[in-house]
Parts: C-alpha cells; sequence; structure tokens
C-alpha cells in the first residue's frame, strides 16, 4: 500500500493511504482536473449563444451530467 501526500492548490496538504495504484491515482486527477477545465471553460461561454437557447440548454446539460 503506497502513500499519496496532495498539495492543494489553496496550500492545504491532504495525506492519504490507498490501495489504489500511482498510475490509477494519476488518471483519476487527470480526469476531475479536466471535467473542472471543461466546466469553468463552458460557465465562460454561457451566455455567448443567446441567438439559440436551445443550444445552450444542450450544451449546459451535456457538461454537467458527466
Amino acid at each position: 500500500m503506497g502513500k499519496v501526500i496532495i498539495e492543494t492548490k489553496d496550500k492545504g496538504e491532504l495525506k492519504i493511504k490507498t490501495s489504489l495504484t500511482l498510475e490509477q491515482i494519476r488518471k483519476f486527477i487527470e480526469e476531475i482536473e479536466k471535467k473542472e477545465k471543461a466546466k469553468e471553460l463552458i460557465n465562460a461561454t454561457f451566455g455567448t449563444l443567446k441567438e439559440n437557447r436551445e443550444l445552450e440548454l444542450k450544451s449546459e446539460l451535456e457538461w454537467y451530467e458527466q
């Protein structure tokens, strides 16, 4: 069992003991970061699709259901 120490953006530190492999943890974190970046991008683009409200709602639903 390995130890994982995560230093967060807000300078916090989280220590975790896990049975996951290093590669599994990396993939997990990368997936979460991708989703967060996608949400930020979608939030930044909301309102730019005012001409087509249906398209805006569809894109909003797609990103938040992931």
